[in-house]
């Protein structure tokens, strides 16, 4: 094979999907309410989109153990209705429900990047 394809990056399509964690990166998010959350909180996104959101956004602040508590349990309350909403929306309900200044920092760059990439066609 020539140096020219071996160094050639490959685009998946933007059909090919790939797990994307609201709260990131898992390492931090690895105990109690902070990986309920973490792991409750995947959405399936574009690959393209996926590798864009992580090069602008490298990790997710972890909010102080108590605000994680009350979210997870208005979280409990409502989860069918929840866990079927798309990226942006997801964000937002975790902007909204989690008074973190810098955790709504990352949630609200997370739904305005989502909210774009979902108005383009795929």
């Amino acid at each position: 094979m020539s140096k020219k394809k071996k160094n050639r990056v490959r685009i998946p399509p933007v059909t090919t999907r790939d797990r994307h964690h609201l709260c990131f990166q898992k390492r931090n998010w690895s105990k109690g309410y902070a990986k309920a959350i973490c792991m409750a909180f995947v959405r399936y996104v574009p690959v393209v989109y996926h590798r864009e959101l992580h090069a602008r956004l490298r990790t997710v602040p972890v909010p102080d153990n108590a605000l994680l508590k009350a979210a997870w349990e208005k979280y409990q309350a409502n989860k069918v209705e929840i866990d079927s909403y798309g990226a942006a929306r997801a964000a937002a309900w975790l902007y909204v429900n989690i008074p973190d200044e810098q955790f709504r920092k990352a949630m609200q760059f997370q739904v305005d990047f989502f909210a774009t990439k979902e108005e383009q066609p795929r």
